[in-house]
């Protein structure tokens, strides 16, 4: 599937039915004056909004790509590789699920493909439910994309919940970059991971999305703030059990407990 010629692109993945967080998301993408917006799946599980989620998606017509977790919440794959959460938040939303966004799910391509070098993907190209990890699962993966279509450069996953950027340099290594943004190579391949709307991994609850400026070629990760503690209660109340992370003064707290309880320790260790 082919889309018209665009300027910026928000990627957004994992949300999880979580509703909040999406709405913030696409409030900030409206503020910076972004073009489009596109998903790499797992719209449901986790969170207790499945409903208002998919309306959300439906509404905006954000392309859409499946993942593990709404293949599951329709049946066409078991929950059997997930941790108990996640597989208690799938038996949730199984039954809540009307027809028609059944129907929906079922419909969700596993892959797009945008400006003709822009590939999208779940998590890899056929396969929603691998985790790439080691260098050689990139390279192997890469070498996957380029002959399904030798024109991608740059392959956008999700699945992890983990914002990451990874580059595959013309002499076969493979770097992993951190950076806030990123201008992309033509010359290298690169996978890009946003990060999840309504799961993020780690301490930070903020919604994850990145953006992509088609002309200049740069990357942007960005996180944005919403009602952690409304997802929470409304969670509790429906017994599904999800860690949202601690607002954002509980986590840097925690981080500046953390450098200063190791800075200790390292003067510690240097006492003769």
């Amino acid at each position: 599937m082919k889309s018209r010629m665009l300027v910026q692109i928000a990627i957004i993945s994992d949300v999880h039915s979580n509703l909040e967080a999406l709405r913030s998301v696409l409030a900030d993408v409206r503020r910076r004056g972004i073009d489009r917006v596109v998903c790499l799946g797992d719209v449901v599980g986790y969170n207790c909004f499945p409903h208002e989620t998919l309306a959300a998606l439906r509404e905006q017509r954000i392309p859409t790509v499946h993942g593990n977790h709404d293949l599951m919440a329709i049946g066409e794959l078991e929950p059997d590789r997930c941790g108990p959460n996640a597989r208690k938040a799938i038996q949730w939303t199984r039954p809540l699920l009307t027809e028609e966004e059944k129907e929906f799910l079922r419909t969700l391509p596993g892959h797009l493909v945008l400006e003709s070098d822009l590939l999208l993907v779940h998590s890899c190209l056929g396969d929603p439910v691998v985790r790439l990890s080691r260098p050689e699962h990139y390279v192997e993966q890469r070498d996957i994309v380029v002959r399904f279509d030798p024109q991608i450069r740059v392959c956008f996953f999700g699945h992890t919940h983990v914002p990451e950027l990874r580059t595959i340099h013309r002499d076969g290594r493979v770097t992993r970059l951190n950076a806030h943004r990123v201008r992309l190579d033509d010359n290298e391949f690169h996978f890009v991971n946003p990060g999840s709307v309504g799961h993020p991994r780690g301490t930070d609850y903020r919604a994850q999305y990145a953006s992509f400026d088609v002309h200049a070629r740069t990357i942007h990760f960005h996180r944005v703030r919403y009602d952690v503690r409304n997802v929470a209660r409304e969670n509790a109340r429906h017994g599904v059990e999800t860690k949202l992370g601690d607002p954002r003064l509980i986590h840097y707290g925690r981080r500046v407990t953390s450098t200063v309880t190791h800075a200790v320790w390292r003067v510690l260790g240097s006492r003769p």
